[in-house]
């Protein structure tokens, strides 16, 4: 492939900024970052957010069906990459536009190039209503034709790379980098930070924290009895049937006051929480950790994560993460050497290769390889 600086670069994704979409924010980051290693960097969205963002984005941003027309008339070859979720190009599963955009892109010329980062897959559960199970064979029917066409493909946990080469031909479906939405305003801030003892965060949708309050229940009530954890703040959306549930299971355990929901913040002030934090809990699977942009949040912060991972996972590091029997026989843990080494070691993995700097580098260097 010719150097990128000699090409450009078009990246469709959902919305852009003031949007709010987990794979949007994640497809602008990157975009910004790339922008150092292509002559120009495009934004293509399916639509536009209501809300006018205060200044313009620097980066220039149309619909994506605008930017692949101009393609057609350009001298300048491109690199495309598709951010992919099952719905996000058309409800039905099935982005029938913006499937016969690609393939003229490609037939347009050799030189044009795309990949595609898929994001989610489809629901693999077998109880499925018929209109669910219907949208199932529209998506997979979709990512096969994506990757008849695609230069490359990655994905972000192993079980999507599993399903989507259970389907497709493609000899190697890669395994991509996710980053954090939200970060402190300096990296040191989190080692440097003043902690309080006993305040302990649970951060996400109310569904994923109500599980994981479920899942860590004992060790909650075990901890909150030694006076080690004196309250959690329930940081994400709030007033609905998950976080109802979550507020009464807390309240039922624990005591009223116990568990403090503070709703939906603005990215600033969670990483002012982050960074007042003593530790977080985490309910993942070690599978799911590596697509979390929650994690990478936490990690950025150099905040302790209580999960049951393995010692053993490599990515991201297990042995930087605590796990919940170890605070059981070691209610010291996070405040003594061996759990500030920890989360040292938590936060420089991820200023090393989560970063949005390290995430552009890694998908240059994955697309100059194809």
């Amino acid at each position: 492939m010719n150097s990128s600086i000699n090409r450009q670069l078009i990246i469709i994704a959902p919305t852009c900024p003031p949007g709010v979409c987990g794979v949007s924010d994640h497809a602008y980051k990157t975009a910004l970052a790339l922008g150092k290693y292509y002559g120009s960097v495009k934004i293509g969205v399916e639509y536009f957010p209501s809300l006018i963002p205060d200044t313009p984005l620097p980066i220039t941003t149309a619909y994506w069906h605008q930017l692949l027309d101009q393609l057609k008339k350009s001298n300048i070859p491109a690199d495309v990459l598709l951010n992919y979720t099952p719905t996000s190009y058309a409800r039905s599963g099935f982005p029938l536009k913006l499937l016969s955009a690609l393939k003229k892109l490609k037939k347009a010329s050799a030189n044009n190039h795309l990949f595609v980062f898929i994001h989610e897959t489809w629901d693999g559960s077998s109880n499925l209503k018929m209109h669910h199970r219907l949208r199932n064979l529209f998506i997979k029917n979709t990512i096969k034709q994506i990757s008849e066409i695609a230069d490359g493909i990655t994905v972000v946990t192993n079980e999507q790379k599993q399903k989507i080469e259970a389907i497709t031909f493609k000899p190697k479906i890669r395994l991509s980098l996710v980053g954090a939405n939200i970060l402190p305003f300096d990296k040191a801030y989190g080692l440097n930070s003043t902690r309080t003892p006993g305040d302990w965060l649970i951060f996400g949708l109310a569904h994923t924290r109500l599980w994981t309050l479920q899942q860590h229940l004992n060790l909650i009530k075990e901890l909150q009895s030694k006076g080690v954890i004196k309250r959690i703040y329930a940081i994400g959306p709030k007033d609905n049937t998950f976080s109802d549930q979550e507020q009464a299971l807390a309240n039922s355990k624990f005591g009223p006051g116990f568990l403090i929901q503070m709703g939906t913040l603005v990215p600033e002030e969670v990483s002012k929480m982050m960074l007042n934090a003593e530790a977080a809990l985490v309910g993942q699977t070690a599978d799911s950790l590596r697509k979390s942009g929650t994690f990478a949040a936490l990690s950025a912060h150099a905040v302790p994560v209580i999960c049951e991972a393995p010692i053993t996972l490599d990515e991201p590091p297990g042995y930087a993460i605590i796990r919940p029997d170890e605070l059981r026989g070691n209610t010291e843990l996070i405040s003594s050497t061996e759990g500030e080494k920890r989360r040292q070691l938590l936060h420089q993995w991820f200023w090393l290769t989560r970063s949005w700097e390290a995430i552009a580098l890694d998908m240059h260097t994955w697309i100059r390889a194809n």
